[in-house]
């Protein structure tokens, strides 16, 4: 199946690019998105063909034609990236083969707590709060410290303009068998003044249970979703703003479990609040400052019916658990001497955690960095950056990192990087036991773990020709005391079966690949859009396979887009391939989604799409379609 999918892409770009080579000479206005300013590489605004690495921009209008509901729905065809489903029905990010622990997940920047069992689900923002989302891939923790060893996913939201933002979106769907019916509804609205501005979004979401095979568990449990997110600016004078914002969400899950040899109804309840306040200050032209704190917490709810048995001597569990983040930092970057932009900052953050089985823990991590962006000459651009991390339960580290874009033409890039990272172990990691995969896999926790460390390396060419854009990049990271679940044995069979596993420091394991990404512009609105990941991992003490990477995934988006006439549509080919499990590996998946909209006035819309539309794939949802109606001012 891979082979068929990487033929038919390069099939379909080459076919394409002999009639749009013909027809370049007639279409002067295509403007690339290395135009676009991106920040989270280097926390300054930089054009994307000048920012070290590899970057991908989702943009709002991609992740409305993809139907996006949740950002773990508008990034799983970005390059590089696997979106997994993990314990509590959590969607998070995994970068290159990282894990999902090694991508960080900001929000403007800011740090999240994290959620149920250590994980930061990524399904809980509402998507019309979202302006565009950055992912960085590669090491970042020379910037944003510990857990973004693999890059980091950061979610940019919108703030008030002058003109009057007033918009609502519903929508209906089902899986092909009838069941497993979803609503979803969201709204927005914002407006600013000359001094104030304010900006707020949000979102409901309902889906129903459903089971197939009559087995526990259910191949789906019932959720709701809402969630709530603003802005607000306040102008103190000209170049000095004060930005405030929150988000709150609140989700519950309802599903059938095989938890300790038996069938129990588990019910979840999660709730999630974050707040900040931040000052911008514009000192000179070329000088900026930034002054932020930042607060974030989370509490759930577990009941199973019948209860799970209490372990005696228990550390910790998930039952009723409460965890908060408090962070403060600062930030200055200012031009000298021409050629030299430099960024220095300080952050001070302390994370928590409390739960029924008396788990009352602190830790405390003070860090400093600094950033040189120099422009040794025109063609070449050098960052070079590191940062000490002072942690309260694993001592300090420093993470550094180089990177260098050489200019070989105005539309020819090289660029190359090297990085060093570091995770430190998570509360679930080092305490409380795991149930992850409806209770069919079961990690058990190991206070002796050591901090994870990595150095990572790539190389790539990118640039531009006519219609064309693209990327290749070589990566390869090794990490060191990598944390990863070590299978030990299995029980029962078939969807009865489970299997064992304990946290351990692997000596070192290693991953490596290559990714490809494409764009082509064709005539009369179409575009062909493609990337492909191959990805080698290795278990350096066993000489196998890390568990759950794929060793192919790709993406290819054929889309056509009239704003005069008000239609848009694309169809999406996702391909994700073999993953390796000690209990049995998990097969290939070949996805196929296709969107159709029609604006009938200058506000009003309706679209409809399916999912899946073959069917396939053992661990996705089945067939789904969906039709809705939005409204825009």
């Amino acid at each position: 199946m891979k082979n068929v999918f990487i033929a038919m892409s390069v099939l379909c770009i080459m076919m394409c690019a002999n009639r749009t080579l013909a027809d370049q000479v007639n279409d002067d206005q295509e403007v690339f998105e290395t135009e676009k300013m991106v920040v989270t590489a280097t926390m300054t605004e930089k054009i994307m063909k000048d920012a070290p690495g590899a970057i991908e921009v989702i943009s709002a209008q991609e992740i409305l034609e993809m139907n996006a509901q949740t950002v773990s729905e508008a990034i799983e065809e970005a390059t590089g990236l696997l979106v997994t489903t993990e314990t509590g029905r959590q969607k998070r990010p995994s970068i290159r083969g990282t894990g999902d622990k090694h991508t960080l997940v900001l929000i403007d920047g800011r740090r999240v707590v994290a959620g149920f069992k250590d994980l930061l689900s990524i399904n809980q923002l509402p998507v019309d709060l979202i302006d565009h989302i950055e992912v960085v891939r590669g090491p970042a923790s020379a910037l944003y410290g510990s857990d973004a060893i693999g890059g980091v996913v950061n979610i940019i939201t919108r703030r008030p303009t002058r003109r009057l933002a007033l918009g609502a979106t519903a929508q209906y769907g089902q899986n092909g068998y009838h069941e497993g019916e979803k609503t979803r509804g969201r709204a927005y609205v914002g407006k600013a003044t000359e001094r104030f501005g304010v900006f707020l979004a949000g979102g409901y979401q309902k889906q129903n249970a459903f089971d197939r095979d009559g087995v526990t568990p259910d191949d789906s449990d019932t959720i709701k979703l809402k969630s709530v997110g603003g802005r607000f600016t306040f102008s103190l004078a000209e170049g000095h703003e004060l930005l405030a914002g929150f988000e709150a969400m609140d989700r519950e899950l309802s599903g059938l479990r095989d938890l300790m040899n038996m069938d129990r109804l588990r019910t979840v309840e999660e709730e999630r609040l974050n707040g900040f306040l931040q000052y911008d200050a514009k000192i000179t032209s070329l000088s900026r400052l930034m002054l932020r704190f930042n607060h974030s917490e989370q509490e759930n709810e577990v009941d199973t019916d019948p209860a799970i048995p209490e372990v005696s001597g228990a550390i910790g569990n998930e039952s009723d658990a409460k965890r908060w983040l408090d962070q403060i930092e600062g930030r200055y970057s200012g031009l000298f001497y021409d050629r030299h932009l430099i960024t220095v900052g300080t952050e001070y953050r302390v994370e928590g955690r409390k739960d029924d089985a008396g788990l009352d823990d602190d830790i405390h991590n003070l860090s400093f960095y600094g950033q040189d962006e120099y422009r040794v000459f025109d063609p070449l651009y050098l960052v070079v950056g590191c940062r000490w991390d002072e942690h309260s339960e694993f001592g300090s580290e420093w993470t550094p990192r180089v990177s260098a874009t050489y200019h070989i033409l105005d539309n020819l890039r090289l660029k190359a990087s090297y990085g060093r990272g570091f995770r430190a172990p998570g509360f679930m990691e080092l305490y409380v036991p795991t149930y992850m995969k409806q209770g069919k896999q079961i990690c058990e926790p190991n206070a002796d773990l050591d901090a994870e460390t990595s150095d990572s390396y790539e190389v790539g060419i990118e640039g531009e020709y006519g219609r064309f854009q693209g990327r290749f990049m070589w990566f390869y990271t090794e990490i060191d005391d990598l944390i990863d679940a070590v299978w030990y044995m299995s029980t029962g069979s078939g969807k009865k079966k489970k299997d064992y596993y304990q946290y351990q420091n692997i000596a070192e394991a290693t991953m490596e690949g290559v990714e490809f990404e494409g764009r082509l512009k064709l005539p009369y609105g179409f575009a062909l859009t493609g990337n492909i990941t191959y990805l080698d991992t290795e278990d350096k003490d066993t000489g196998k396979d890390l568990e759950g990477r794929p060793d192919y995934k790709g993406t290819l988006k054929l889309s056509y887009r009239q704003p005069l006439s008000g239609w848009a549509a694309n169809i999406r080919f996702n391909y994700i391939g073999e993953r390796y499990y000690s209990g049995g590996d998990e097969d290939d998946v070949f996805l196929v989604n296709t969107y159709l909209a029609k604006n009938i006035t200058r506000q009003w819309k309706v679209f409809a799409g399916v999912d899946n539309i073959f069917n396939t794939g053992t661990t996705r949802e089945p067939m789904f379609w969906y039709s809705g109606v939005s409204y825009d001012y």
